[in-house]
């Protein structure tokens, strides 16, 4: 039955988008059907077969491995700080952050030497050649997997004449997924408590890829001619660093530069959340702005098959998302499985559901980014911006919907 409300709320997603579509009869519902099946492959090989499933345990493990070599470093600069072997508890800038410049700095050395560049190419000519998606669109899909917003650098050349549906496309990826540089820091806050989800975390990001692409071709179509439609002829352009140390130095100083980034903007937006809420106490209300977020989000928890008695506390969670970026939420999720008080399926489609770089920042981040580069198209980023933080809520309640779908207690799921 639970699997059912998933599956009925996949499809209630779908139709939303449709009714809020700014063109509904040029809806390309190939493509549509397409992503669907492509997701539904995706959810299947992840959760039905025990070969894959045995998979996903051993690439948590891996994953999680490398975590813990990787702290090396961070101890050796902060020492009990970057461990935990302390009595102050947990600290996130001491204890996850530094996760980001270690795997930005892995990222980059990846780069260097070709692999994820490979890999790249390889996924966006399979997205293109399955879903007839543009060239340009497919490539910064693709490598928004690894890289985040600085994927649209890979396409640059093509920004300026991309149609609106492209770079709303570019928009809704961009803010639906999460780039491996962040993944090492999610993974380091719900290990303890979900042995298994680094697997989950990648296999969730990857699965929000041609879900952006249905929502996305849903709510604006294609009504123009992409320069890449022919995707053969789309190259990936980026500049590699001189040499392997060159490559990991600046790797460590752009994952420096997103951990500051992130820093700022949890202390800002959450600063700022907390003045609002102190307000709205002054009028009688205190914790009306989660209150009101709880309310909008607890349908969609519902739908997407989270259980009747974990509804409240996800819906919650996801309107944290919104306002506070997906760490907090992450943070207060691992608790709450911690106390035990959510069940193992509602804890497995809310990691899927807030995987994604949903949220306000994130839409000033990826706008303000992408007319960094293409100053000329400033005004249709920001009248798309709004849709595509919409769009990409969208997209991970999607993911979490498709997790609804095919998980039904199968053992070594969340071990």
């Amino acid at each position: 039955m639970e699997n059912l409300i998933s599956l009925f709320g996949f499809v209630v997603l779908i139709a939303f988008t449709w009714v809020l579509s700014w063109n509904r009869r040029k809806v390309n519902w190939r493509l549509v059907i397409g992503g669907v099946v492509l997701q539904f492959i995706v959810g299947a090989l992840i959760f039905c077969l025990p070969c894959t499933r045995t998979a996903i345990v051993w690439l948590s493990q891996r994953f999680t491995d490398i975590i813990n070599f990787s702290n090396k470093g961070p101890e050796f600069v902060f020492g009990g700080l970057a461990s935990g072997k302390h009595s102050m508890g947990f600290i996130l800038a001491f204890q996850v952050f530094p996760l980001i410049i270690v795997f930005s700095s892995l990222m980059a050395m990846l780069y260097y030497l070709r692999v994820i560049p490979f890999i790249i190419k390889m996924f966006a000519r399979f997205l293109a050649k399955v879903l007839k998606t543009s060239g340009a669109e497919s490539l910064c899909a693709a490598s928004n997997v690894f890289v985040g917003v600085e994927s649209v650098t890979s396409i640059r050349p093509y920004l300026a004449t991309m149609t609106q549906s492209e770079l709303f496309t570019i928009l809704v990826v961009g803010m639906s997924t999460i780039a491996s540089s962040v993944l090492a820091a999610y993974v380091k806050m719900l290990y303890g408590v979900f042995p298994a989800i680094a697997g989950h975390l990648i296999s969730a990001s990857i699965l929000s890829v041609p879900a952006a692409f249905v929502i996305s071709k849903v709510m604006i179509p294609e009504t123009g001619q992409p320069e890449t439609a022919d995707a053969s002829k789309c190259e990936l352009h980026i500049e590699y660093n001189t040499g392997f140390t060159a490559s990991l130095i600046q790797g460590a100083n752009a994952g420096a530069k997103l951990a500051v980034g992130v820093a700022v903007t949890l202390i800002a937006f959450i600063g700022l959340l907390g003045i609002l809420e102190g307000i709205c106490g002054w009028f009688g209300y205190p914790g009306f702005i989660q209150d009101f977020l709880s309310w909008i989000f607890y349908p969609f928890a519902w739908l997407i098959g989270i259980a009747p008695q974990d509804v409240p506390e996800v819906s919650k969670l996801l309107g944290t998302r919104l306002v506070e970026t997906e760490i907090p939420a992450y943070i207060d999720l691992a608790k709450i499985a911690q106390s035990h008080t959510i069940s193992p399926r509602s804890m497995l489609i809310a990691s899927y559901a807030l995987c994604g770089f949903t949220h306000v920042a994130s839409m000033a981040i990826f706008v303000g980014g992408i007319g960094a580069l293409v100053p000329e198209r400033v005004p249709l980023l920001a009248k798309l911006g709004p849709w595509a933080l919409l769009a990409a809520t969208l997209v991970t309640l999607m993911t979490g919907a498709v997790a609804g779908i095919f998980y039904y207690g199968q053992p070594g799921i969340l071990q």
